[in-house]
């Protein structure tokens, strides 16, 4: 190898920065054929750091050339196996089938997450001890500490560049290209400069990399959907799909189906029971319904302002040459529409409206499940006139309710009922759930009000959709109160202990997982549904990992491997409460996850930077640190994530990154390798357990105050083993 101490931190500079950029393009594209929940992120995190505990662990030690010769293959393979599993992730669809606006199991996800992540990310733990290895040669016991902070300040930099670059510019395919090229240089200044002739090959792609995704996704699309793909699209949020059938048009966002247009006969019954209640009431704000009939007919009925939101801020833009065909009201001077996420919007704006009607799709994750909780009802309550009227939907039922549905609805119900005392509900598979402000008075029950709406037929007004107002009579309205259905309701809302859905403790999201796994008849639901199995299974599996190092490593390795599992445990578990913060009080957040994650490792990359100089730092009085910063976390939750969540954030990180170059500087010695694999190994290890054990024990069961306690309780043990070694 030709380059020194400069020319190895610089590889694990660019290890850090590409294994930042591609951890963030698996989450967007796995995502889209999965259904996008935290559950799923959890476990493509959890994959993420099991092929790098696997890659750091499975590393034995071998002369020089061989380490240098894993270096450089980690190095090269890492940006084409990425490229693999981002295609392979969308060509899945050719070869397990999928009935189109339905999701896999969940087993299905997350053997999905696991194939398509640990293999890339193996490459990133598989590099990181033959490298501090070579570099100890030169840097001795600071080569671990090293290591770690140049890969956290690569992966920072990895963070800001898709966070304000690459994520409005380019796609995967540009991405790993040019993560390839780079590649393929770092490698010929190392061994062979003729070799840099090669990268003159992704380079070209580079440029090629749109013709080239259009084609694979467009062949994908046309054999596993009945029409043909249009236009694809990626937004901030995600992914927007166009396909064109015969007359019409279907939106799929993130591979779902969104709305499809025209809807002029879907639309009439829920354009009657809105208008129902809409009286003289003048302003409006709509979420949920999709640009068509609703939203047409609404501007037609004379609404004198209506201010118009998408679930995905990027949509309304991205599908304006499809859906002008069929309804162009974008010239209409009473609408505005808002490219911003409507919870923002209602927490930042003073503006107040006469009805609010927010029709968010079924809170599979918990980004949906804010426009479920008490304090979203409370917020739309706020911003109701004094005669104002709110208009939510409920998932809903036609038979039977099975105690998992049961708890989910009530979830949702009692959080709406809360707030909204007084409130009609209609009854069908989707139920809509009626409020009113403090002055407004609602019709005491369904034959008040056809008997007004009756009194304002027939609709006055041109523009109206004729299949929508065609010999239409208020007692059409009578279809969505079926009495009995109604009692039967009430009666079974009544022998639910479920809680309130609150921003929390989602309990509506994880128990529409829990209904959604019943409902597959999935291993999964068996696994989840009791708290037990799962906790059991990760305990059993660490003490093994433990037992592994107590035969490899002594006693000494054990303790070291006890704490810094610990911290990678904390460190995954409250980023994700973090996450789960921001998304809270912002709104939309999953193009923030990388900046998140950018900031992250520049308080890690501040951390081991300063541990890695200042070698009086102790890991007990560090952990200690942490404990004080998780603190820190739980007033944040108190207060929600305002001006300071972006220092608490770098604080935590800076106290978690401090803990990894302490522990090598103290335990070293001469075998470097050995324990750069422990403690980088373990380090994983305990992230994989916090991912899991975050999302599918900690958040359902105690919520996020919850999770950020039992956080803070196991930062005592590691403290006290770190006394008890370093005393």
């Amino acid at each position: 190898m030709r380059s020194g101490r400069r020319g190895l931190l610089a590889m694990a500079f660019y290890m850090g920065f590409a294994a930042a950029v591609i951890e963030v393009l698996l989450i967007r594209e796995i995502l889209v054929i999965c259904r996008g929940n935290e559950l799923i992120i959890g476990m493509i995190f959890s994959s993420w750091f099991l092929g790098t505990y696997l890659g750091a662990r499975f590393n034995p030690k071998r002369s020089d050339a061989a380490l240098e010769r894993r270096v450089l293959a980690a190095i090269a393979l890492l940006p084409l196996v990425m490229a693999l599993s981002v295609y392979g992730a969308h060509a899945a669809r050719l070869v397990f089938p999928l009935t189109v606006g339905t999701f896999y199991s969940f087993a299905a996800e997350i053997t999905f997450a696991m194939v398509f992540t640990a293999p890339v990310s193996f490459f990133v733990g598989f590099y990181f001890p033959p490298l501090v290895s070579l570099l100890s040669r030169e840097m001795k016991e600071r080569s671990g500490g090293t290591v770690f902070y140049i890969e956290s300040m690569g992966s920072f930099a990895g963070g800001m560049a898709f966070s304000f670059l690459l994520v409005d510019r380019c796609n995967p395919l540009a991405i790993l290209s040019g993560l390839l090229c780079a590649a393929v240089l770092i490698i010929a200044g190392n061994t062979n400069r003729k070799l840099a002739a090669l990268a003159v090959v992704p380079l070209a792609v580079v440029f090629l990399s749109g013709m080239i995704e259009t084609r694979i996704f467009a062949g994908v699309w046309d054999r596993t959907h009945s029409g043909k793909l249009v236009h694809y699209q990626r937004t901030r949020y995600g992914s927007v799909a166009v396909e064109a059938s015969g007359g019409t048009v279907s939106v799929y966002g993130d591979g779902m189906l969104n709305y499809t247009l025209p809807d002029r006969y879907e639309s009439r019954g829920l354009f009657h029971l809105v208008n129902s209640f809409r009286e003289e009431r003048r302003s409006m704000l709509l979420m949920g319904s999709g640009p068509g009939s609703l939203l047409h007919n609404l501007l037609a009925a004379g609404v004198e302002r209506l201010c118009y939101f998408e679930s995905d801020p990027d949509l309304w833009a991205a599908t304006a040459a499809f859906r002008e065909r069929y309804y162009p009201v974008d010239d209409n001077a009473a609408l505005a529409v808002f490219r911003e996420d409507l919870r923002h919007f209602l927490s930042a704006s003073p503006e107040r409206f006469d009805m609010i009607v927010c029709l968010p799709p079924s809170p599979e994750n918990i980004m949906l499940n804010r426009f479920y909780t008490r304090e979203f009802f409370s917020l739309c309550k706020k911003r109701l006139n004094e005669r104002g009227v709110f208009i939510t939907s409920l998932h809903g039922f036609s038979s039977y309710l099975s105690p998992e549905r049961r708890d989910f609805i009530a979830s949702i119900y009692r959080a709406f009922a809360g707030e909204f005392p007084s409130h009609l509900k209609t009854s069908g598979e989707v139920m809509y759930l009626v409020g009113a402000g403090p002055d407004a008075t609602l019709p005491r029950d369904a034959d008040a009000l056809v008997a007004r709406y009756g009194r304002s037929l027939p609709l006055r007004g041109e523009g109206f959709d004729r299949e929508v107002v065609e010999r239409y009579s208020p007692d059409e309205l009578k279809m969505f109160f079926e009495g009995s259905h109604l009692r039967y309701f009430d009666s079974v809302m009544a022998l639910s202990a479920a809680e309130e859905n609150r921003d929390l403790k989602p309990g509506a999201y994880w128990k529409n997982i829990v209904l959604s796994a019943f409902r597959e008849n999935s291993i999964v639901y068996r696994l989840i549904r009791g708290f037990v199995f799962l906790p059991a299974f990760v305990i059993i599996i660490t003490i093994l990992a433990l037992l592994d190092i107590r035969r490899r490593h002594g006693a000494d390795g054990l303790r070291r491997g006890l704490i810094i599992c610990t911290t990678g445990f904390i460190s995954m578990s409250v980023m994700l409460v973090l996450i789960l913060l921001y998304q809270n009080a912002h709104g939309l957040v999953y193009y923030r996850i990388s900046l998140i994650n950018a900031l992250f490792m520049m308080g890690l990359t501040l951390g081991s930077m300063f541990a890695s100089r200042v070698r009086t730092a102790r890991p007990p009085y560090i952990l200690c640190a942490i404990a004080l910063s998780i603190g820190l976390v739980a007033a944040q939750a108190r207060f929600g994530a305002g001006a300071g969540f972006w220092a608490v954030l770098v604080v935590f990180a800076f106290l978690c990154g401090a803990v990894f170059p302490a522990l090598f500087y103290s335990g070293a010695q001469d075998d470097y390798m050995a324990s750069a694999s422990l403690l980088d190994s373990m380090d994983h290890f305990g992230a994989i357990a916090g991912s899991i054990l975050t999302v599918m024990t900690f958040l359902p069961l105690l919520g996020l105050h919850g999770t950020i306690a039992v956080n803070l309780l196991l930062v005592l043990p590691a403290c006290a083993i770190g006394f008890v070694k370093f005393r």
